[in-house]
């Protein structure tokens, strides 16, 4: 049932204040809806309730609720290449014996295990330390189990799969791999956060706080890694701006390396940007990307998020909370031809999706040429878009 914009504006306005997050209206409804039907309150109650001190449990469940919270094994593969092909390399050729990871809004656990996986592997001889950290509770319990269905190394290649155990229908992390990892609850805004990092991984996280809250995560994020660290964000997500840091290309992805302490500005303030001095690169294994080179400051009008396989709704809302909060961004085209089965539970999240577009002046288009999709899009009412 829907609520009142005064409602949503109400829950939405705790959310801010508590976590520092900024959902687009339509997520912060629909899961404010459903929390308010679960608690049998009035509207009106239910927002008094969750700004008190009393309603404290139940703004944690509303916090659940909205939490994305979207991960996959070996997700988006170009930044796995970057690890394994350009920041391993430079972490052999500067001899360290340890190497500290901070997993930053680690969900149920898919990429740090990731990232033991990989740095395992890279990093023969070196001990290897990752923090996680995720406001879920609910989700550190999944991640401290290591446990997942067979379905989740759908997207781990198949050299890579020895670094799991199958156990019934599911497959487990093995334990040598698990022990590099260690969980805690933690916000991101002001929780507790490990320091001298020499690799951050936060992606697909900065998107969902508010501007304030967002750069106070970001100097946090800064802060905890270590001078010639290298820091990690989503796809959709940009520290171009950030003093702190330097952007670097690798194939189709962004990476940033903090600066030396000698030479950082105080983070915040605006900085001129030097050439870097000539250096002899280090020498690296056949590369699957390319070498990193300085990247363009222009974001894209234009991005294309393509469905594939049977996608699921919770992970084409993820993806398409991601491509809405990229800066700048003018066309979204949404490429349904790709998919070999799209289900109906995917229509009322598309049409959200393009309203939620509209109100951020960004043209969501729907590509359907295939026969098939065609008809999908169709059935459901959504206007068809062929590729412009």
């Amino acid at each position: 049932m829907p609520i009142a914009p005064d409602i949503v504006a109400g829950v939405a306005r705790r959310l801010a204040e508590h976590a520092g997050l900024e959902l687009p209206t339509w997520v912060v409804e629909a899961r404010a809806a459903a929390r308010i039907a679960a608690t049998g309150l009035a509207p009106g109650a239910y927002v008094d309730l969750i700004a008190s001190a009393r309603g404290a449990s139940e703004l944690a469940e509303l916090i659940e609720a909205v939490r994305v919270g979207e991960s996959r094994l070996f997700r988006h593969r170009s930044h796995i290449a970057i690890l394994i092909d350009v920041i391993a390399p430079q972490l052999r050729a500067r001899a360290k014996r340890s190497v500290r990871v901070w997993s930053a809004g680690c969900a149920a656990g898919e990429e740090p295990y990731t990232l033991a996986i990989v740095l395992a592997r890279a990093l023969p001889g070196c001990e290897v330390t990752i923090q996680a950290t995720d406001v879920s509770a609910d989700a550190i319990e999944v991640a401290r189990a290591g446990r997942y269905p067979a379905t989740a190394l759908a997207d781990v290649p198949e050299d890579w799969r020895d670094a799991f155990v199958r156990d019934g229908e599911d497959v487990c992390v093995l334990p040598e791999l698990r022990r590099l990892v260690t969980f805690e609850r933690a916000n991101l805004v002001d929780g507790p956060m490990p320091r001298s990092c020499d690799l951050v991984w936060c992606r697909n996280v900065l998107i969902y706080f508010t501007p304030t809250a967002r750069r106070r995560v970001i100097d946090r994020l800064v802060a905890a890694t270590t001078p010639g660290g290298f820091v990690f964000v989503g796809y959709s997500e940009s520290l171009r701006d950030i003093a702190g840091l330097e952007a670097m290309r690798a194939g189709d992805a962004v990476y940033y390396v903090r600066r030396e302490r000698a030479s950082t500005p105080a983070l915040g303030t605006p900085v001129v940007r030097p050439t870097p001095p000539r250096t002899t690169p280090p020498v690296i294994p056949p590369m699957t990307t390319p070498p990193p080179m300085p990247v363009p400051a222009t974001p894209p009008a234009e991005d294309v998020l393509v469905l594939r396989g049977h996608p699921n709704a919770r992970d084409v809302t993820a993806e398409l909370m991601a491509r809405l909060g990229i800066t700048g961004l003018a066309r979204l085209v949404v490429d349904l031809d790709r998919a070999d089965l799209l289900g109906d539970e995917l229509a009322p999240v598309l049409r959200r999706a393009r309203a939620a577009a509209g109100a951020a002046h960004v043209t969501l288009v729907l590509r359907a040429t295939r026969a098939g999709a065609r008809r999908w899009v169709a059935r459901h009412g959504l206007d068809e878009e062929g590729p412009r």
